[in-house]
């Protein structure tokens, strides 16, 4: 079962929401990690596309303007579904983001080509993904597509800067290590059930599928899971 990312999130957005509600912290070092290298300015306004459940906003509330639009109401979160014409959003952004959806996009190159068309000249067009033949892309397509109702066939990032050329020059394609982190080894547990939507699954087979292919560290400040994205920041050039 391959299906689109309207199509996926539509089934089951609503358990993804509610995962990034119940530990709204998870996953801050993905949302860090697109900025590491060119930190924001006050004031400058991002595109966030798609935004799941504004998540991107409420991280970066009172740092950026991010303005967020999705490919399905599925999330119910009230995001804005669909992205305007350039005509009814003129004004372009200084940034886009697109983190952790991509590899659920058919058409990658046209989909990222209309992102760069909405980043002012000298902007930055950045993009966070499940690198290409990663064991974190095994546990996905494996595990993950064994036990959630829409499966998993990620089509996932390459990690060739020349891929990325055509929109501007690539300043960064690199692996970061940005560590999902916990309370505990239950929460870590917990919040994957539902962000990838899983039933039918022992919990012990969870734990071991992210001990063996993911990588847990567990210490006195609680668990993490070794989770790591290919980031790519594309300068984007003038437009004709």
């Amino acid at each position: 079962m391959n299906l689109t990312y309207p199509e996926i999130f539509a089934a089951r957005g609503d358990l993804y929401h509610a995962a990034m509600m119940a530990w709204p912290h998870a996953r801050d070092a993905e949302f860090d990690a697109l900025f590491a290298r060119r930190p924001l300015a006050a004031g400058e306004r991002v595109l966030d596309f798609p935004s799941g459940g504004g998540y991107l906003a409420k991280h970066l509330e009172g740092k950026a303007r991010v303005v967020g639009y999705e490919l399905t109401d599925g999330f119910a979160a009230g995001i804005p579904v669909g992205l305007p014409s350039r005509e009814a959003d003129p004004e372009p952004y200084d940034r886009a983001v697109c983190l952790a959806a991509l590899h659920h996009i058919d058409d990658q190159p046209g989909f990222l080509r209309e992102l760069a068309t909405r980043v002012k000249p000298g902007g930055l067009l950045h993009v966070g993904d499940v690198p290409a033949g990663s064991p974190l892309g095994a546990f996905l397509d494996g595990f993950v597509g064994r036990y959630n109702q829409t499966g998993h066939q990620g089509m996932y990032l390459s990690p060739r800067a020349a891929d990325y050329a055509a929109l501007g020059e690539v300043q960064h394609c690199a692996e970061v290590a940005t560590p999902w982190r916990f309370p505990d080894e239950a929460a870590m547990l917990g919040f994957c059930a539902q962000l990838f939507g899983l039933s039918g699954h022992d919990p012990r087979e969870l734990l071991a599928a992210l001990r063996d292919q993911v990588g847990v560290d567990a210490g006195p400040d609680g668990v993490s899971l070794r989770w790591r994205l290919l980031y790519v920041d594309i300068l984007v050039p003038g437009q004709s």
